[in-house]
């Protein structure tokens, strides 16, 4: 049992020894493309036409 150990702690502690050592990688910064031009236009007005189309009931 005491040599199992051993053996499992030096062919584990290379393993570790490296992942410690190594370096992460670095991803580059990636910019987000710009948005479409329809998404910066201001939202179109339909209150104005269905005010003409659309009134309030009439008094009666």
């Amino acid at each position: 049992m005491q040599k199992l150990k051993m053996m499992l702690c030096v062919m584990i502690l290379p393993l570790v020894v490296v992942g410690c050592a190594s370096e992460q990688s670095v991803r580059p910064d990636v910019k987000p493309p710009p948005p479409p031009a329809w998404v910066m236009q201001p939202p179109p007005d339909w209150q104005t036409p269905l005010n003409g189309i659309i009134s309030p009931s009439e008094n009666g």
